[in-house]
């Protein structure tokens, strides 16, 4: 989850002081529950857990490393010291969370910038909380990279790449996920459907109202069925030699409204022809 760094982006412009203060966020907040943190130590993470979930716990603890041996893989980074991975039990446990802001009850997972701590809560199904803890350690490989290794010191390089929404959430998005998925697919015809499949650059001005997550990962599943896997990686490490925009060029040959249209002019030769076969749903209901 990346909307915590737009926030953290824009207290450091105005001071050091407005950032200690963004990334401790809620440390005052009321806890009902008295958490007995206990720790697994694996390879390369710290998996943070209270007796009532410990055998969850270790099925995290199996699912964090296998998901390492692949993203390490695919993003071409190993890690220099073990990240931090914090459980809840359940989400009404999550919400009391001081590790680091929780917006709201719909929040699946955070990803704390200045230490690497991935936090969330057990949902109940597997598949699920796989998704989520893949998607946050996506982010832990985002700013490991941005951070040249130690946790919480690129902040300077992460204001300066300003990453959008689309490029991160998206990012994360299909290293978790892979390839385009049923709910991608939804956002995406529909926005054919509607001529509002959105341009790169209305992703980046607006990303909520264009979805970053859906939207971005459908990007990043065309660059990686196009270019390869490998490409993201590359792409991810090339933004620290000047910026997003360059780490295409660069890495791709293509900037990115030329990307833009190519991915836009793709998913409408995927897309229209299988709705043009479809009745709108207000042709067969009220």
């Amino acid at each position: 989850m990346l909307r915590r760094i737009v926030r953290v982006l824009a207290v450091a412009l105005v001071g050091a002081p407005g950032v200690l203060s963004a990334q401790y966020f809620g440390r005052n907040k009321v806890q009902y529950t008295n958490f007995d943190y206990k720790i697994i130590q694996t390879e390369h993470f710290d998996v943070y857990y209270y007796d009532r979930e410990r055998t969850a716990a270790l099925d995290a603890a199996r699912i964090a490393e296998r998901s390492y041996a692949r993203l390490s893989k695919v993003l071409n980074h190993e890690f220099r010291e073990r990240k931090p991975i914090i459980l809840y039990a359940s989400q009404s446990d999550f919400m009391q969370t001081n590790a680091t802001e929780v917006s709201s009850e719909g929040t699946g997972g955070v990803t704390d910038f200045a230490r690497n701590r991935a936090v969330m809560p057990f949902t109940g199904a597997y598949s699920d909380f796989e998704h989520v803890l893949t998607h946050e350690m996506a982010h832990q490989f985002q700013y490991d990279i941005w951070s040249r290794g130690r946790a919480g010191a690129g902040l300077n390089t992460l204001i300066a790449i300003a990453p959008p929404l689309w490029f991160a959430e998206g990012m994360a998005e299909y290293l978790s996920l892979g390839p385009i998925n049923a709910e991608t697919a939804m956002w995406l015809r529909d926005a054919s459907l509607e001529g509002k499949l959105p341009t790169i650059e209305q992703m980046t001005a607006d990303p909520y109202e264009y979805f970053p997550y859906r939207f971005g990962h459908a990007l990043w599943s065309y660059i990686g069925e196009r270019w390869g896997d490998e490409a993201v990686g590359a792409i991810l490490k090339a933004t620290l030699s000047g910026g997003v925009e360059p780490a295409f060029r660069r890495t791709i040959g293509l900037s990115l409204e030329q990307l833009s249209d190519q991915w836009r002019d793709a998913v409408q030769k995927r897309y229209l022809p299988e709705i043009g076969a479809r009745a709108k749903a207000k042709a067969v209901a009220d």
